[in-house]
């Protein structure tokens, strides 16, 4: 029963990690935000410039401003 148990966890552990490291960024807020209030977009709709609409309904960052983001 402790084999069985032991593989059990370690299967869990790995199906858990694979979808906990591969879920997309989220869009950093200075990406979703108009220059008024601290971010980037001149006009809230700028928003599609730097990140995508995923299908979970969530913003998330487009890849070549993935490497620049640094203070999220």
């Amino acid at each position: 029963m402790i084999i069985p148990t032991a593989t059990l966890l370690i299967v869990n552990a790995l199906i858990f990690s694979w979808i906990a490291f591969t879920t997309p960024e989220p869009c950093p807020r200075k990406y979703r935000v108009t220059t008024e209030n601290g971010g980037l977009l001149a006009n809230p709709s700028d928003i599609h410039r730097y990140c995508d609409l995923d299908y979970g309904g969530k913003f998330v960052l487009r890849d070549e401003y993935t490497d620049e983001q640094g203070d999220g």
